[in-house]
């Protein structure tokens, strides 16, 4: 299987993980210490709890999230030159949470609001870029 593919199939398990409706999304979110910004692709929440598990994976420069998908822009890991963009289709649990949270239906999840979270979990504020 090609490394493409395995990231692929990596993701969707990440993204599918995240739960079966958009306060479970929310949720997973929450509990992982994850905050991001509404409206913005690459700090969304999605997309740094994505950058956050897979950030260290060679070849991938950023994560950015959409209404529907989710582009990782990879890069060639020998040379850092751009090798192009792997889209992912969201589940449509992660999708109508993005909505929603594009939207700060979910303020725990949304940086600097909500009470902060507990001792020990990390808040992530922006995508990791390499």
């Amino acid at each position: 299987m090609s490394h493409l593919r395995q990231l692929k199939r990596k993701t969707n398990a990440l993204l599918a993980g995240l739960g079966n409706s958009p306060d479970e999304v929310a949720e997973s979110l929450r509990t992982a210490g994850i905050r991001g910004v509404p409206r913005d692709n690459r700090t969304c929440a999605v997309a740094l709890y994505v950058s956050a598990l897979m950030g260290s994976e060679p070849g991938i420069r950023s994560v950015s999230v959409g209404h529907c998908s989710m582009a990782i822009t990879m890069v060639k890991p020998t040379d850092l030159r751009p090798a192009g963009r792997l889209l992912i289709q969201l589940p449509k649990p992660v999708r109508r949470f993005v909505a929603a949270f594009d939207d700060r239906r979910y303020p725990l999840v949304v940086a600097g609001q909500g009470p902060e979270p507990a001792t020990g979990q990390v808040v992530v504020r922006r995508a990791t870029t390499y």
